[in-house]
């Protein structure tokens, strides 16, 4: 219980003064809430010479429990309730970053069931129940304190009873821990499963329903051992959690056993015994509400370890040297690289120089855009270096170095936003002239007019109401628009139509002169004219140097070009 408070301290960073203020409330507000028990002691003491003093002095106690009650629950959901959406918030974003800044491998090794429980199901449980759990756990024992010790004022056997029972309740609470702790990882196992066979099966909605094909059995034995691991733990717990209410309720009728026995020996006045019945009646409500937070806390265990885990992703190291801007040279030395135990790369060794154009080429799989991913800084190579400027990419901050590069990919991803902040996406700053001149250079202006609401049309995710040539001209137009000084080119023009693709091409000339193109291409079109041509095959360079010095001899490049001819038609 107070380890799982300490871990939610640790968590709330910068925001630890709130939670800390949250706390002290939470204690005044008990404070407050007992006052109640001082107004009605006032009366029941004073029974036989009552006068309206001595109700006037009652109701203003009351009046002041109300009114204290009621300015530390406002500052309660000012400080501590809120505190959680700030730090959760803040928390979201810090998991973005890191994984901004991990190795593209993390993700590919790292189930993504598990990357979306932490980000929205842990996440939220902790935001919505973290900082109510603490307030029920601080204000439950607080005051259960506070009538424990007006209990003994009165009479120290039924201090001393209450007491039993708050430690016997207690124990029961550790048994809660056992049996949630036990029961978490599956419960994670089996959430983060079913997360992540309910993505796959929504990804790939189309291919089921082209085939005619019932989902996976896989999808539906996710949900069932999901449904069946919560149904288990529900039963496990709420045993132990009934037990713990029972306990209350047993030592609860025990106490006023105790106290009527006393009234009817002649200990207690009956003043004095009813004052002592309402004592035990509000430590044990107490109790329960104690009992509610710690339940809570301990169900927030595992969010809390999901937390842990994403926020312990590996993250790139980064250095502070700025980035030159007039040396954009590009080096590769001895680069090797590989996924698990698979060797992509294989060193390899080239000059990129600034302002040139290469184009890479090869078989399928010869490891061209593990190149370019590589220069880009998606990974960090396994041995060798790559430099830029004369530097280490390793010396700069990946977002520096980033900023440097536009990228197209050959898989278009399109965010679910209008046209015109797809294409503001690489410059938010950008005008709508602006982002209206890198559309008609990319060649799809008159498409995107073409639409009800023209630039501000949305989209939907990943561009699902475009085409594959219009999520890739929108693409082209948003590197356009970066204006970086290093423009990498993924097969960008293969979604492209024969009409189109002059026009673009020369758009992409006037957008590369005077910087450094890099391309990988299939098309004759997109390597003629590169200053260098880099012919790749099982991750090794094997041939180097223009169109026209590699098509007069023979070599991977020939044999490569002629394939291509003679499966699209192309004439060499």
């Amino acid at each position: 219980m107070l380890e799982t408070i300490k871990r939610i301290w640790l968590l709330c960073g910068r925001y630890k003064h709130r939670l800390l203020a949250g706390i002290v409330f939470s204690m005044f507000y008990s404070i407050f809430n007992c006052l109640s028990i001082f107004a009605i002691l006032n009366i029941l003491l004073n029974i036989q010479t009552l006068s309206v003093e001595i109700i006037w002095n009652s109701a203003c106690i009351l009046l002041g429990s109300l009114i204290g009650k009621c300015i530390m629950k406002y500052l309660i959901n000012a400080f501590l309730t809120a505190n959680g959406y700030l730090v959760f918030c803040e928390k979201r974003l810090d998991i973005g970053d890191r994984m901004k800044s991990a190795s593209m491998g993390y993700f590919s090794k790292e189930n993504l069931g598990a990357i979306n429980t932490a980000m929205t199901t842990a996440i939220a449980e902790l935001e919505n129940f973290s900082m109510v759990a603490v307030d029920n756990m601080i204000g439950g024992i607080v005051q259960a304190i506070c009538v424990v010790v007006f209990l003994a004022f009165f009479d120290w056997r039924i201090a001393i009873l209450a007491m039993v029972g708050i430690v016997l309740s207690s124990l029961v609470l550790k048994i809660v821990k056992r049996r949630t702790t036990q029961q978490a990882p599956q419960r994670e196992q089996a959430r983060e499963m079913m997360v992540s066979k309910v993505i796959e099966y929504i990804r790939g909605i189309s291919v089921i329903r082209s085939f005619g094909q019932q989902p996976d059995n896989d999808i539906y034995r996710a949900l069932e051992d999901a449904k069946d691991t919560n149904i288990t733990m529900e039963k496990q717990v709420m045993s132990v959690v009934q037990f713990y209410k029972g306990i209350l309720e047993v030592f609860s009728g025990l106490l006023i056993a105790v106290v009527a026995w006393f009234l009817f020996i002649g200990e207690f006045t009956f003043s004095t015994g009813v004052m002592l019945l309402v004592a035990s009646f509000m430590i044990y409500s107490q109790m329960e509400t104690m009992g509610n937070g710690a339940f809570l806390l301990r169900m927030l265990d595992s969010s809390l370890d999901r937390i842990d885990k994403v926020m312990d992703i590996p993250v790139m190291p980064e250095g502070a040297r700025p980035v030159p801007s007039e040396n954009c040279d590009i080096e590769l030395k001895n680069v090797s690289f590989g996924y698990d135990h698979r060797v992509v790369i294989k060193n390899v060794s080239c000059k990129i120089p600034q302002g040139t154009s290469t184009a890479i080429v090869g078989y399928s799989g010869s490891g061209k855009t593990t190149l370019c991913n590589l220069i880009a800084r998606f990974w960090d190579v396994d041995s060798g270096e790559i430099l830029f400027g004369g530097h280490n990419i390793k010396e700069f901050a990946c977002d520096d170095l980033l900023s440097n590069i536009s990228m197209v990919f050959q898989n278009v991803y399109l965010f679910n936003d209008t046209i015109e902040n797809n294409i503001k996406f690489g410059k938010p700053d950008a005008t709508a002239k602006e982002v209206e001149e890198a559309a008609r250079k990319a060649c799809c202006y008159d498409f995107i007019m073409a639409l009800p609401d023209g630039f501000k049309t949305v989209i939907g995710e990943g561009g699902a109401t475009l085409s594959g040539g219009e999520r890739q001209r929108i693409s082209i137009a948003r590197a356009i628009l970066k204006d970086a000084p290093i423009v990498i080119l993924d097969e960008a023009t293969s979604s492209v139509d024969p009409e189109n693709e002059r026009d673009l091409l020369r758009a992409i000339d006037a957008l590369t002169k005077d910087k450094t193109l890099i391309s990988i291409a299939h098309r004759m079109t997109t390597v003629r004219n590169a200053d260098q041509i880099i012919v790749m095959k099982d991750g090794e360079i094997v041939q180097r140097g223009t169109h026209e010095e590699l098509i007069s001899r023979e070599g991977v490049y020939r044999k490569f070009l002629m394939i291509r001819a003679e499966s699209i038609g192309w004439q060499i």
